[in-house]
């Protein structure tokens, strides 16, 4: 159909900022809060391993390119018209 159509791209196949953790003995996931609803304290190691994955994922997404390929908002206007023949939104605008 178009834009999304293509083949993914390198920043699409991964999911962004998990890191690969190697799983514990336990079967489910730990809570992060207690009975009573409090936040449980995280090690340095695992608040570490937090920051630097949010560092990561920051990093991917400042090199990203800002703008949109060519004809991508008119393609997406199209798009949504085609599937709207009884009242189009868009008509003329592309």
């Amino acid at each position: 159909m178009g834009v999304l159509d293509n083949a993914p791209d390198v920043n699409t196949d991964q999911e962004p900022g998990v890191p690969d953790l190697p799983h514990g003995s336990s079967p489910r996931p730990v809570p992060c809060n207690d009975a009573r609803g409090r936040v449980l304290p995280i090690t340095p190691e695992q608040q570490a391993r937090n920051a630097k994955a949010i560092a990561e994922l920051v990093e991917r997404m400042l090199a990203m390119p800002d703008e949109d390929p060519p004809g991508a908002w008119e393609e997406a206007m199209r798009d949504l018209d085609a599937h709207r023949p009884h009242r189009k939104l868009f008509e003329g605008l592309y």
